[in-house]
């Protein structure tokens, strides 16, 4: 019998876990197109795994256990598993191109793809998304507050079908989510950070990034947070406004010089 990284996985998750549905958990199809009870009944009759002492329990045989040594790693591509972004092809080419395991190629994976998937917005956000449950999972507080910094910018990001003549803070889906904002403040408990630390962090972070045609100027995005955070509608709303009263000036040219506004 061939164990796939997939059935190593699932040979884990049945015996190690303490996950009682694992058989009926419907991602061995969806994700791994593996069939529980066939797989159950073929690594007992390779000698894997055994029942275990209460019924319906099995557990690793020592053969099992010395085909598990690896798992660690593949856990890794199972938790954080992403369709065509991380999965166990894109890990197996990546290793044997430049070896890398475990956290390392799972961040490295989605630095690729964001680089694959940059000029499409929304799907930028939901691998920003998942590189800032990498880092929060694994308690990389910095890169943490990066990515979150790169998401915020990519939800105010108004995409290709944004009219500036029927834009407002009311309306728009163009906005900070509630995601946005509660991780930020479970950032700043981590960190020991002030959200005036965070601001001063977020202004190095923009001037690093490069210059391009976009809805709010650097200022206006760092004080969209503060607004954002203090729940203040009001400002808010003028603030869109204004934007898109530029935008409509400048007829989609870059916004004005951020050093004047700064």
């Amino acid at each position: 019998m061939r164990l796939t990284p997939s059935t190593k996985v699932f040979m884990y998750m049945a015996t190690m876990s303490g996950d009682t549905d694992v058989m009926h958990d419907t991602l061995w199809r969806d994700r791994y197109r593996l069939d529980p009870l066939r797989t159950m009944h073929a690594l007992m009759r390779n000698g894997y795994i055994q029942a275990g002492g209460a019924l319906g329990d099995v557990v690793l045989t020592a053969k099992g256990q010395s085909a598990l040594s690896d798992i660690a790693d593949q856990l890794w591509i199972h938790e954080y598993y992403l369709p065509d972004v991380i999965d166990f092809a894109h890990a197996r080419r990546r290793f044997w191109e430049r070896p890398m395991q475990g956290y390392v190629l799972v961040e490295h994976l989605l630095d690729e793809a964001l680089v694959r998937y940059g000029d499409d917005p929304g799907y930028a956000a939901v691998l920003l998304r998942h590189r800032l449950k990498l880092e929060l999972d694994t308690q990389h507080d910095q890169a943490a507050a990066a990515a979150l910094m790169a998401l915020i910018v990519q939800d105010l990001e108004p995409g290709d079908e944004f009219d500036a003549a029927a834009f407002a803070y009311a309306t728009t889906w163009v906005k900070i989510t509630s995601f946005d904002k509660q991780t930020l403040k479970t950032l700043l408990g981590r960190l020991n950070w002030s959200l005036s630390d965070f601001e001063m962090h977020f202004s190095d972070w923009l001037g690093m990034q490069p210059r391009k045609a976009t809805l709010f100027t650097h200022f206006e995005i760092m004080t969209i947070v503060m607004y954002e955070i203090a729940d203040n509608a009001g400002q808010l709303t003028a603030l869109y406004a204004a934007a898109a009263h530029r935008m409509l000036r400048n007829k989609m040219l870059p916004a004005v010089d951020e050093k004047v506004l700064l």
